[in-house]
């Protein structure tokens, strides 16, 4: 009897979704203006419907999960639909995008809660001129999968993804009216499915499927419209989306740990959170906190006395605190600032063992910009199922011909990080981190030109260590250099061909560590290249970095609203690169040299998006 009620409760639903997703796909398109008007129902908010947006509408608000907003289109329920101005539409980039931009499919898709799918076929070999094992890292001949070397440093800086990944997004939604007059709640249960980590078959899910960003919403109408109100965003399993910065590559304070992107060094689990936000039409301020559990020595007893030391390591809840506002001074000049707070555990270091050990500093951005959005990464807003508030994670590109739009975003990030001084025993001091980025993007017409230059010096590069050497200042000896990048970026469309070309090209001088000795009376120095967080190059004797040159030329052929086409070739130049060699005049002793600088790859990408 158990097993037959527990049968009917699983199939129920299931026949309810296959109903639910036939009745969409076959609903015809209703009439402008219906012959009897229809009898008005709630709106279901799960519903795979595309809401109409007049040209005169104004832009809903969407609030995301890190401060700042979004505009996504919305049409009240009394309006007319009015007739779209024609504008030309393609298909997101694959490879070889014009600037630090997301684009693609819009996430409100016809085939129900799974949104934001994309499947790609990859087949290339990002250097073909060396044979596999010759360079590090290793590039095996032609073949089928994505490679981390096909990223160029410029590709997609606003984005943790590259674009050409295989996953998809589970996201059950609800929006309901509550029982106290102008008060909405909301839930949304978002869960990523990672295919490419599924079909390793190496036996972990949690690389495979893994929360983006559930949460719990209440929103108090405070205006005479809800682009007015304050909003409680509860996050019960974790808040990556949830950070201070604004360009996605220099931000701060997230918890993605399996990227090394966790503000909480040896987090354990997750990290929930909460966020509170008020917001009117050109303005916003929100408050938010974030838990992690981290193992640390919480106590240390001496029963026998000061020589009988015993170290207790318990996981401890440690706090992050932050907060932002954002202020529009005119329609085309937008100022955003915030700061924050994280505890980081405590030292298990001998002479600081037990004091403890944290983060803080502040963020702020300039955005100047005509008849285009205020940049923000995807990586920061919430997922919705709504076609009352048509959010869009991926939004194709629209080409006006004649129009031009343009932006130009100033940011920077200082930190201070509270670490052992490495010079000074039993003694603490604060390691200053600084990030900087300029960027500016141009569309006219069908053409698109960007260009990037970031700042970030070594402190910030390991920021989330923290420290280049472990919970540890830098020596007051040693010598460091920021990374500097500059990139430049175009592309055309063609409207009649589908066709989309473009071009890119940056230079970067990575961040560097180096020390002077004394080897046999001979003063020399040693420089370690340090690209980001577990990526460095130990360089030979009295040798210093050199600059990266990476080029890409890349061409899209649009087959259709969902499916694209892009073939591209590139070129990279990176003399920082070393090899352990055994030296050729002694023959037993070890010998660091430079490898080959020079990669050449080429590569093709068949994806679908919807």
């Amino acid at each position: 009897m158990r097993l037959r009620s527990f049968s009917i409760l699983f199939a129920v639903p299931a026949l309810s979704l296959l109903t639910y997703a036939g009745t969409a796909e076959a609903q015809p398109t209703p009439p402008t203006t219906p012959a009897t008007p229809p009898t008005t129902t709630p709106a279901d908010p799960t519903a795979p419907t595309t809401p109409t947006t007049a040209p005169g509408d104004k832009p809903k608000v969407d609030v995301g999960a890190g401060g700042g907003v979004t505009l996504a289109p919305t049409l009240a329920p009394e309006d007319k639909p009015k007739e779209e101005p024609k504008s030309d539409q393609r298909v997101p980039d694959i490879a070889g995008s014009a600037g630090a931009r997301a684009a693609g499919t819009p996430t409100l898709s016809p085939s129900g809660n799974f949104m934001d799918t994309r499947l790609t076929w990859t087949f290339g070999d990002d250097d073909f001129l060396h044979k596999t094992g010759e360079l590090i890292p290793l590039s095996p001949t032609f073949g089928v999968g994505e490679r981390s070397q096909y990223r160029m440093f410029f590709d997609n800086l606003n984005s943790r993804f590259t674009g050409r990944e295989n996953l998809t997004h589970l996201v059950m939604y609800k929006k309901m009216p509550a029982f106290i007059e102008n008060l909405t709640t909301e839930a949304s249960l978002v869960l990523r499915f990672d295919l490419a980590a599924l079909s390793a078959n190496t036996g972990s899910l949690n690389s495979a499927f893994y929360d983006s960003g559930s949460y719990l919403r209440l929103f108090y109408q405070t205006g005479k419209t809800d682009k007015e109100g304050v909003s409680a965003v509860f996050f019960p399993l974790d808040t990556d989306r949830l950070r201070l910065g604004y360009l996605y590559d220099i931000s701060w304070g997230g918890t993605a740990a399996s990227i090394n992107q966790s503000i909480f060094p040896r987090l354990q689990g997750a990290s929930p959170g909460l966020k509170v936000q008020y917001e009117r039409e050109g303005f916003y301020a929100y408050l938010g906190f974030k838990t992690a559990s981290i193992v640390q020595p919480q106590q240390v007893l001496r029963p026998g006395g000061e020589s009988d030391v015993e170290t207790v390591r318990v996981a401890e809840t440690n706090y992050g605190v932050l907060g932002g506002l954002g202020v529009d001074f005119s329609k085309q000049v937008r100022l955003d600032a915030g700061a924050g707070y994280f505890q980081q555990g405590r030292f298990d270091l001998e002479d600081v063992r037990g004091r403890p050990v944290y983060t803080y500093g502040t963020s702020a951005r300039l955005v100047v910009h005509d008849n285009m959005p205020v940049p923000r990464s995807v990586d920061f807003l919430l997922y919705r199922n709504d076609p009352n508030k048509a959010m869009v994670l991926f939004a194709p590109e629209k080409y006006t011909p004649g129009e031009v739009a343009w932006s130009v975003s100033a940011e920077a990030s200082a930190l201070g990080q509270r670490l052992k001084d490495f010079d000074q025993a039993g003694a603490l001091k604060d390691q200053v981190a600084m990030a900087a980025a300029i960027q500016g993007v141009l569309k006219a017409g069908y053409l698109r030109l960007s260009a990037t230059a970031i700042y970030r010096n070594l402190n910030f590069v390991v920021r989330n260590v923290p420290g280049f050497i472990p919970f540890e200042t830098l020596p007051k000896d040693a010598q460091t250099d920021p990374e500097l990048f500059g990139a430049v970026t175009a592309d055309y469309h063609f409207k009649e061909l589908h066709l989309t070309p473009g071009i890119g090209g940056g230079l970067q001088a990575p961040s560097t560590f180096r020390s002077q000795f004394d080897d046999g009376g001979i003063t020399a120095s040693r420089t370690i290249v340090v690209r980001q967080q577990g990526d460095e190059s130990i360089l030979p004797y009295n040798k210093d970095r050199t600059p990266i040159l990476q080029a890409r030329a890349s061409v899209r052929w649009d087959i259709s609203e969902i499916l694209a086409m892009v073939a591209w070739v590139q070129y990279v130049r990176d003399n920082n690169g070393t090899l352990v060699v055994r030296d050729p005049s002694e023959g037993t002793a070890s010998l660091r040299v430079f490898q080959s600088p020079d990669r050449l790859g080429i590569g093709t990408a068949l994806q679908a998006r919807f």
